[in-house]
């Protein structure tokens, strides 16, 4: 029997998942049950994940979690099967960092997490929690790290049209879950009479949470909270989008732009996405327009990191033109980034040029790219551009014909 997980589809740009989701379970069942006559997939690349403390990088290295301090030196924290998403599966505050593992049958761990330099443990989830028109309520939506506070939405374990949803909160230091706020919810319609729950955005910075709310295709309701008293310290609408934090009393909202009206059904194809950014208040006052990026930024310290077009750069939210950090092509590939002002770090990894001799239809010019490593860059330094490797192209040593059409 399918788990229930296999129904919480994410979509990437509109955070929706559908009650009508058990057409996509049956569809699932299908594939499983033909798998001997699909062609074997291959193993999925090392599961790579960081976040940045104010004692060093935590590492999330294919396994091994590891804090690598800014003097030098690395102590082993402990280790995780694996990550859920290895662009973003890891909140971290200045002191303490969480993190998802990887979902399975019988998996009783909610997160990994801790504060540094102690080992990160398993957090097993609490009891199912009825409530808000659902059966079972467990933490697993979005989460972020409030100092030493892990807060994370709950996620509905059956398909109920919740009305209510618990967004829980636990100490990162020890303890148990509790319910920080009950989340007043709604469905949204979508195509084919089919309604989509909305799964609030979290963003945090020091003692606040921000909680985003969608309650229509174009509105969230946003709350700032205070984990120190559980207090509400402002409420206002904003456009739906995602939320940052670039310092105690400002953030950065990031908009998608629709490219007509029915697409906030389904998340745009990747590479065509346009996030429009702007700068609040955390009392909800437009404070600037901050112009557009192909993806919403990593914010920290009111600064900007995008990546777009093969290049990470860094900008201040003030005003001023981007500074580039690093760049990228097909022989220095990005794995995953992390920022915490003035902190940034890459993972990636690089590949050689084949051999004439080894180049052959469809195999590209490069080889499979090395392991990962860290490369940290402190952006208060004014340090030079690392532009990307020299392009080179290899000449086969026979020439390449029939080759057919590109594989899938």
């Amino acid at each position: 029997m399918l788990s229930p997980s296999v129904c919480s589809l994410t979509l990437r740009n509109r955070r929706k998942r559908a009650w009508a989701c058990a057409a996509f379970a049956w569809a699932a069942v299908g594939l499983a049950c033909t798998g001997h006559a699909l062609a074997r997939v291959p193993p999925l690349p090392p599961r790579q994940a960081v976040a940045v403390v104010s004692r060093g990088v935590i590492w999330f290295n294919d396994g091994p979690i590891s804090l690598k301090s800014f003097h030098g030196g690395s102590k082993r924290l402990g280790a995780i099967k694996a990550v859920e998403n290895p662009r973003a599966p890891v909140a971290s505050s200045g002191s303490a960092v969480a993190a998802i593992p990887l979902a399975g049958e019988g998996n009783d761990t909610a997160f990994v997490g801790g504060v540094p330099p102690s080992p990160l443990v398993s957090i097993e989830q609490p009891k199912l929690l009825r409530g808000g028109g659902c059966k079972g309520w467990l933490p697993g939506g979005d989460f972020v790290v409030a100092e030493d506070d892990l807060v994370a939405a709950g996620e509905c374990q059956w398909d109920d049209r919740s009305v209510r949803q618990p967004l829980y909160i636990r100490s990162l230091r020890g303890g148990h879950w509790r319910v920080l706020r009950w989340l007043a919810v709604d469905s949204l319609p979508g195509r084919g009479g089919l309604y989509f729950n909305v799964s609030p955005i979290l963003a945090a910075e020091g003692n606040l949470v921000a909680v985003g709310v969608q309650f229509s295709n174009a509105k969230m309701k946003v709350s700032i909270i205070d984990v120190r008293n559980d207090r509400t310290v402002a409420r206002f609408d904003l456009p739906d989008g995602y939320i940052a934090f670039a310092s105690h009393d400002r953030f950065v909202l990031s908009v998608p732009v629709l490219r007509s009206p029915e697409d906030h059904d389904f998340p745009l194809s990747s590479g065509d996405n346009l996030y429009h950014l702007a700068l609040y208040s955390t009392r909800g006052r437009l404070i600037a327009e901050l112009g557009s990026a192909q993806e919403p930024p990593l914010v920290s310290g009111m600064h900007l990191v995008t990546d777009e077009d093969q290049t990470v750069s860094v900008r201040s939210v003030t005003g001023g033109a981007p500074k580039a950090v690093i760049g990228f092509d097909a022989g220095r590939e990005l794995v995953t980034l992390a920022f915490r002002w003035p902190t940034l770090v890459v993972v990636e990894k690089t590949g050689a040029p084949l051999l004439p001799s080894e180049v052959h239809c469809w195999s590209g010019e490069y080889g499979l790219a090395g392991k990962p490593f860290l490369r940290i860059f402190d952006l208060a330094r004014s340090e030079p551009f690392v532009v990307a490797p020299a392009p080179v192209h290899v000449t086969p040593s026979n020439p390449l014909t029939n080759c057919g059409p590109a594989p899938p």
